[in-house]
């Protein structure tokens, strides 16, 4: 049995900017995972999946005429990665033997509440590694990013594709994103595997070290928000054609590369102050463009981590969902803070490359 886990992610710094091609993020992969578990099936028989999005019962995966089909709600990036890896296996004149596919989630909660940390990114990093692995291709961390985004970018091409880089690599992840559209003509020009081997304009994919001096704490709103949606308002604003959108996205990447700085050299204070610049560049943001980032609830969060003396901001697309703080140490004054908001602690550590991979289980 083949296993394969991906993290969940958290923006810590550069969300809304990295949409653009060739902006900075750091992003971290915590400590819920996603798994996927691959048997081979009986010659004949066909492959499945089965996850509880998509019911209690298997659901076939139909291969015909190089086309892949699964016929579940919700199951369409899954199927654009079948598509993707049955694309390499043609060109690498491999022979796709049935499997079948199990996917499980601690990225929601028992009761099937969502907390934003990235399923999609997760989905498609496992059934890519997972396939691979039945498939006997070798995959490094870069080219299983690089297929799990193609399979996004062709469902919804203004993904950043953040979420697929933490889930890959885990730990603290410094990133930017490629150039979506020229990634995307180049797989139709030339392949799946000439795109692998290719330069992908503006992507930085990077493992940071991790750091001792400082530690992300995690508050959720008990309001699960729509990336998509929200991102979608993002695109569809004129404003992003202002010099005010131009300075947001400079003073992102300063930020970023203030951060990613700190990290290396493991020192607290300008992780710090980067939090709480970033909370500030977002802030003009939000009120440049009327998304809705910062809900009440979000500023209940982030104010409450200021009473208590720490940096807070919200975490990816806003809007509900999470928000993070940083501190020197474990801070259980901050945790009491969140609570007496409203603001649900949530159990979560930075996890570690280490922890991120196919395992053969015999």
């Amino acid at each position: 049995m083949i296993v394969a886990e991906a993290p969940g992610k958290l923006f810590v710094t550069g969300e809304y900017a990295v949409v653009e091609p060739g902006r900075h993020a750091v992003v971290v992969g915590v400590s819920r995972l996603l798994r996927a578990r691959l048997r081979a099936a009986s010659t004949g028989r066909g492959s499945t999946v089965t996850s509880p999005h998509f019911g209690p019962q298997p659901v076939p995966i139909v291969i015909e005429d190089g086309r892949v089909s699964v016929q579940a709600p919700g199951a369409d990036l899954l199927q654009e990665c079948l598509q993707v890896l049955l694309d390499l296996a043609l060109e690498r004149g491999l022979v796709v033997e049935d499997f079948d596919l199990e996917i499980e989630s601690q990225l929601d909660d028992v009761s099937g509440r969502k907390f934003g940390l990235g399923s999609s990114g997760a989905v498609a990093v496992v059934t890519v590694r997972a396939v691979a692995e039945h498939l006997g291709v070798d995959l490094d961390d870069d080219a299983v990013f690089r297929l799990a985004s193609l399979a996004t970018i062709e469902l919804r091409p203004a993904a950043s594709c953040a979420d697929i880089a933490t889930s890959t690599l885990g730990g603290w992840v410094h990133y930017a994103s490629p150039d979506r559209a020229a990634v995307s003509e180049l797989r139709r020009a030339r392949g799946i595997t000439a795109t692998l081997a290719a330069p992908w304009p503006g992507l930085v994919l990077e493992s940071l070290p991790e750091p001792s001096a400082i530690v992300l704490h995690v508050g959720w709103t008990s309001a699960p928000a729509s990336t998509a949606e929200l991102v979608g308002t993002l695109h569809a604003g004129d404003w992003r054609a202002t010099d005010e959108y131009a300075a947001f996205l400079l003073e992102s990447d300063r930020i970023t590369e203030a951060l990613v700085a700190a990290i290396r050299a493991d020192h607290a204070e300008p992780a710090l102050a980067a939090i709480r610049d970033a909370e500030a560049n977002l802030e003009a943001l939000d009120e440049l463009s009327a998304i809705g980032i910062r809900t009440p609830a979000l500023r209940s969060l982030i104010a409450a981590a200021r009473g208590v003396g720490l940096p807070a901001k919200t975490s990816g697309a806003g809007g509900g969902d999470c928000g993070i703080a940083l501190a020197p140490a474990r801070n259980h004054e901050l945790d009491a803070a969140w609570r007496a908001a409203g603001i649900e602690v949530l159990d979560l550590h930075v996890v570690p490359h280490r922890r991120v991979g196919v395992r053969d289980h015999g």
